[in-house]
């Protein structure tokens, strides 16, 4: 199976979010979105096959999720020593959705969520609902690589009697992937101040072969049970629409909380095409495509990189460890990120994710989503190269 990610493919007229949305974010249709973490490429085809083979029976009433699809996502996550029961899976309808149901389950209103920005931003509403505190831990950029100061981690949960911690595991936006020493500090500081950790492993799939995913929950038995993973096949795969979600909740007591918030919002299963799809992507036949498709978004990373060193390289490219997503530094170019945003729409005509989106810690940064086509690729590049050019930048 190989596949063909060179021709852009046009999402107009699909009720697509990324380009329905332009108007509204970027106060004009006329940006290349590359923005939010879907892929403008096209959804397996053994998927699509699956899928397609269903819709020849001519009922699609409510379904079962079969023993099967519990193997299925068992199976997929033996390939990070990650041991998980069956009996462990409950499914979200995606993991944003998870979050916020998580800080419901596992705290009480007005207690305290810990977060490590710049962060993906519904970790940072969703530590806010129900009036509790948001509590941040920035994260430190060193070298252009975001660490982890662990002793500000520890008195972050002292000061504020933190119960809960959101972890994003790759970590989005700089595709940071941790490694299991510091995971292991994290973890040990959680279990000994009784903090739960909700691990946010979405992009664990787009890791790039020379870094190494791991699961917070397979450190330990004591670090399993005191982890909630939530997971997804829907960014590797290409499956946002069909609202996929799981949590893997090992302790009986964290999944009973759990499942008592799901029962309050009518959350059960995934619907009919949702588990069709995961099932088909967590196979063999997955694998194979992951693969390919990490060497596509790693020649588009290179690509990108090569032409800020060419043309801007006061920009400073974050070369992400794990997904599809760049992190970008132009603040050496910019005073205010108003500034930065209003150069991207009307001079590079690009619609991005604004870095402040994920915390005062992105002011200066935007978010670019590579999973795209050659040919998209190449169309935003050379608007970039037209907007440089035209712009007076100090070198």
């Amino acid at each position: 199976m190989k596949l063909d990610f060179n021709k852009a493919i046009s999402r107009l007229g699909t009720g697509s979010e990324k380009y329905e949305l332009r108007q509204k974010l970027f106060g004009t249709d006329d940006v290349l979105p590359m923005w939010v973490a879907d892929q403008d490429l096209p959804t397996p085809p053994f998927i699509l096959e699956v899928l397609k083979k269903r819709l020849e029976h001519p009922i699609l009433g409510y379904n079962h999720m079969p023993d099967s699809l519990y193997q299925s996502i068992v199976n997929w996550q033996a390939q990070y020593h990650y041991e998980v029961e069956p009996s462990d899976i409950v499914f979200t309808h995606n993991v944003a959705n998870g979050f916020f149901m998580a800080v419901s389950a596992f705290t009480n209103p007005g207690e305290a969520v810990l977060v490590q920005p710049p962060v993906y931003p519904p970790f940072l509403t969703a530590s806010t609902i129900e009036n509790h505190q948001c509590v941040e831990a920035p994260l430190i950029l060193k070298n252009h690589r975001y660490e982890i100061d662990f002793d500000a981690f520890e008195q972050k949960i002292i000061d504020h009697q933190v119960r809960l911690f959101l972890l994003c595991n790759p970590q989005n936006p700089s595709g940071r992937v941790w490694l299991k020493p510091e995971l292991e500090k994290l973890a040990a500081i959680c279990l000994k101040h009784e903090v739960v950790v909700v691990s946010d492993e979405i992009h664990a799939d787009m890791t790039y072969p020379e870094h190494q995913h791991t699961p917070m929950a397979s450190l330990s038995e004591e670090f399993k049970n005191n982890t909630v993973t939530l997971n997804s096949p829907g960014k590797t795969f290409n499956l946002g629409g069909l609202q996929i979600g799981y949590a893997i909740i090992a302790n009986p007591e964290l999944k009973a909380a759990y499942l008592k918030i799901c029962q309050a919002n009518a959350i059960q299963d995934l619907n009919l095409f949702g588990y069709l799809a995961t099932q088909a992507a967590y196979s063999d036949e997955g694998r194979v495509y992951r693969d390919q498709l990490l060497q596509h978004f790693l020649g588009n990373i290179q690509r990108l990189k090569a032409f800020f060193n060419e043309f801007l390289p006061q920009v400073k490219v974050m070369i992400p460890e794990a997904s599809y997503l760049v992190w970008l530094d132009f603040s050496a170019l910019f005073e205010s990120q108003a500034e930065l945003k209003t150069w991207l729409v009307q001079q590079a005509k690009l619609g991005l994710n604004d870095g402040e989106s994920f915390g005062k810690a992105g002011k200066g940064f935007m978010r670019i989503n590579l999973a795209v086509s050659e040919q998209t690729l190449t169309q935003a590049l050379d608007q970039l190269k037209q907007a440089i050019l035209s712009t007076s930048f100090s070198k």
